[in-house]
């Protein structure tokens, strides 16, 4: 059998679907952020995680600021990272939460309702309808 493996739209799809999963990249993100800061820029590893944080948060109060272009760079690469990976994803799976229907059928639920369906049309010998074709406007 052929291996799975993900396309990066899908990769993104199955992490923004899972809040949790979104945190745990967060937290890391922080802690990875901060040793690396303190280690570039001779901090206390507190001093890091204060200066990841407050850079993710895009507070930026100014009171630690990296001194070298490699903390410069550093803060480029995590504030873009946060900006436009972290942020886009919890966003994306707050709204998801907000709009999922209820009351929608699980595929399951729907394999299920088809194979019951065809089970009755088949002891009751009626042939059932073809089904609606999918249209992309839909």
């Amino acid at each position: 059998t052929r291996g799975y493996s993900m396309s990066m739209a899908q990769m993104i799809r199955y992490v923004a679907n899972r809040f949790w999963l979104i945190m745990l990249i967060y937290v890391a993100s922080l802690l990875i952020a901060a040793t690396l800061f303190a280690l570039i820029e001779a901090r206390a590893w507190l001093d890091g995680l204060w200066w990841a944080v407050i850079t993710a948060l895009t507070i930026g109060y100014g009171d630690i600021t990296p001194a070298t272009h490699a903390g410069r760079m550093l803060g480029i690469i995590f504030g873009h990272f946060w900006i436009f990976g972290i942020v886009p994803m919890i966003v994306a799976n707050i709204i998801t939460k907000l709009l999922y229907d209820e009351h929608q059928f699980s595929h399951h639920e729907q394999e299920w309702t088809k194979a019951s369906l065809k089970r009755i049309a088949a002891r009751l010998d009626v042939e059932l309808p073809t089904p609606p074709t999918h249209h992309p406007d839909d």
